[in-house]
């Protein structure tokens, strides 16, 4: 398979040495602890939406946002979010507007400074930068994520509405509503890519180029958005959780979710770092930059992935349930 910006790799190789990245970084154990900042957050800044409305003069736009989720969210997961979002919706709080803001950028951030760490393991590099820098990084794409979703919301509000005026007047409102059903679709994908590219570019500890389009950010987007889909069609005809889990049944379809995402998004970090390692013009696995050295292998976090970590705990346990089975003479 052809590289971006040079090379090829055989496609065999690409696979072989992205399922070691799998099980050395830990991507399976890292998604799961996203899954649960995640979880952690969503109420939180959906409840912060909710109340900021109250002040605001587009109170629609949670509908808007609630709809979008709708969309890509399973039915049973999306009636829980739904249930505790329209119990908020224009109730002025500001004490629970304020709390709502602490406790999503707090519990988000923690989130994005894990996936700051994966990537790092992606790029087979330390963390060189100082603590508070990573935090206030971790912060501030935090913010850029809530912006960007509300610029997102805001368009669909103004592009919608300008839209129909447009389709009034030239009397085309059925055929603008059934292009607009399907358009939604491609700025959905464009704003998911779009925060995809800017976590891969501004996160790990390495330099590069910023890129819209990337292999791992296009790879991620279109599995999430195909993923998503299958996952809510099995949740809705198959997947019988409530009868499994009782009343959770919603939280763990939606903790389901929340993993899956997680998982195809550092994937796709996986993605662009073994590309770019495998590029003869992208940087070494360990490097920081092109045309720099990477640090002696010792010196990596390679020398002990992640993974190896919690295969040995628990190679160790069982190797000590046998011995303490059959104790030697």
């Amino acid at each position: 398979m052809k590289i971006p910006g040079g090379g090829h790799i055989p496609f065999r190789v690409f696979l072989k040495r992205l399922y070691e990245s799998y099980g050395d970084d830990a991507v399976s154990d890292n998604a799961a602890t996203l899954a649960y900042y995640f979880l952690y957050s969503l109420f939180p800044f959906l409840v912060f939406l909710a109340t900021l409305t109250a002040y605001l003069p587009i109170g629609s736009s949670v509908d808007i946002l609630l709809d979008r989720m709708r969309a890509v969210v399973p039915s049973q997961a999306m009636g829980l979010i739904d249930e505790h979002v329209h119990g908020l919706i224009g109730r002025a709080r500001p004490s629970l507007l304020t709390f709502g803001v602490l406790i999503t950028v707090y519990s988000v951030s923690c989130g994005v400074d894990l996936l700051r760490k994966a990537l790092n393991l992606a790029y087979d590099v330390k963390e060189s930068r100082p603590f508070w820098r990573t935090q206030v990084m971790a912060i501030a794409m935090t913010l850029g994520v809530a912006l960007l979703t509300m610029v997102s919301i805001a368009l669909l509000i103004a592009g919608g509405k300008a839209g129909f005026w447009v389709a009034r007047f030239f009397r085309v409102g059925p055929e603008y509503v059934f292009v607009w059903r399907w358009l939604r679709w491609p700025v959905t994908a464009g704003v998911i890519m779009l925060a995809g590219a800017l976590n891969y570019y501004v996160l790990p500890d390495v330099r590069q180029k910023f890129k819209y389009i990337t292999p791992g950010s296009v790879i991620a987007t279109l599995m999430w958005l195909v993923t998503t889909w299958a996952f809510g069609q099995y949740v809705a005809h198959f997947g019988n959780y409530n009868v499994t889990y009782g009343a959770i049944g919603g939280v763990i379809i939606l903790m389901t979710w929340l993993y899956m995402s997680g998982l195809i998004f550092l994937l796709g970090g996986e993605v662009n770092a073994i590309l770019e390692n495998a590029s003869p013009n992208g940087k070494k696995s360990g490097a920081r930059a092109e045309g720099i050295a990477a640090p002696p292998a010792a010196q990596r976090p390679s020398a002990m992935p992640a993974g190896v970590v919690r295969q040995a705990a628990v190679a160790e346990r069982s190797t000590g349930d046998k011995n303490q089975g059959h104790p030697h003479p």
